[in-house]
């Protein structure tokens, strides 16, 4: 850089990519902390060991709690989604997320809690009535 000139002319080919660079990476920033919709989440691992000792009834009982707390956690995911789809100056910009926060981990923990129950449903055979 040139002592006599430390910041770059308006307009010079040096302070164009200088904007770019900056452009860029919020743009970059911006889309890498988007929010994930609830279908895109994948389930965390749980062990389906965990509802060992539970008959049919109580299982189906589980699962019934588990599906209403998923609808609540997805739709709220896919609103933190939505409005992290909301765009500044034509570059999408986390909103959701940096106001409302991520609901990601709990819709992957009852996706995983989900496959876990009927997993250990499949295990003791509940038939097509509890189904």
């Amino acid at each position: 850089m040139n002592p006599t000139k430390p910041f770059p002319i308006p307009g010079s080919a040096r302070a164009r990519r200088l904007r770019f660079a900056v452009w860029a990476v919020v743009a970059a920033l911006g889309l890498s902390a988007c929010a994930k919709t609830a279908g895109d989440i994948e389930p965390a691992p749980v062990d389906p060991a965990l509802f060992v000792g539970a008959d049919c009834a109580q299982l189906v009982a589980r699962r019934a709690r588990i599906s209403q707390a998923l609808i609540f956690a997805g739709s709220a995911q896919d609103q933190i989604a939505a409005d992290d789809r909301t765009r500044t100056l034509g570059v999408p910009t986390p909103m959701g997320t940096l106001f409302d926060g991520d609901r990601e981990p709990d819709v992957a923990r009852l996706k995983g809690e989900l496959h876990a129950v009927n997993a250990q449903m499949d295990a003791q055979r509940c038939g097509p009535d509890f189904r």
